[in-house]
């Protein structure tokens, strides 16, 4: 299971000091919109030179321009990028081809998917390489998780990362749903130690 730490901070320096502090316990650095809104494709060019062994996953949501968005961020050697379920079909099978002539892989974000078991098993057919579900942020709806996860889980056999306000309180529960991967953001990026809970996540993630 992938540890996927997501900076959306919209300081670069920030958000580099941060992952220099938790980068021995991190699989995916996620380099969040805000950073890209205000930086471009300098802060994936940043990361790269700072951290070279990492794969770095921008996080874009794209939704048109496809061919121009993944040819910039490929040439910025940037591993995986993310599309949004609600655009087309024609515009996501579009997007496979190009990230894949580039040596991209490409993350399909179900966060506005209309029907996220659907879009699930649609992804295997349009070449998508990994399924981003974002389950609820109150810890007290695992049921409408568990109902969600069943539909996304349940019609794919592609990789699926689980986001969306994973903390300390509910990270077991997440983690027992099996996913290929768990992205977490501020429980991490804005704790007093950062350090300290990645080292911690990743622990019960690999128990």
């Amino acid at each position: 299971m992938k540890l996927q730490v997501s900076l959306d901070m919209p300081s670069l320096q920030e958000a580099l000091d941060v992952t220099a502090h938790i980068i021995n316990y991190v699989d995916i650095i996620e380099i969040g919109s805000p950073l890209i809104y205000k930086h471009g494709i300098k802060a994936v060019e940043e990361f790269k030179n700072k951290f070279p062994k990492k794969d770095l996953f921008a996080d874009v949501k794209m939704v048109d321009r496809v061919e121009s968005i993944i040819t910039i961020f490929s040439d910025a050697e940037t591993d995986y990028i993310s599309i949004l379920a609600g655009t087309s079909n024609s515009t996501i099978q579009h997007a496979s081809k190009v990230a894949h002539a580039a040596n991209t892989k490409l993350a399909l974000d179900l966060v506005d998917a209309y029907s996220m078991g659907q879009s699930a098993m649609d992804a295997k057919a349009l070449d998508i390489d990994l399924i981003i579900f974002h389950g609820p942020h109150e810890t007290t709806k695992l049921t409408d998780l568990l109902e969600e996860w069943q539909n996304v889980r349940g019609n794919t056999t592609l990789p699926v990362f689980i986001a969306g306000g994973i903390t300390k309180s509910n990270l077991e529960k997440v983690v027992a749903l099996k996913p290929q991967g768990i992205i977490i953001g501020d429980a991490i990026t804005k704790a007093d130690d950062p350090a300290q809970e990645a080292a911690y996540f990743k622990s019960i993630m690999s128990s």
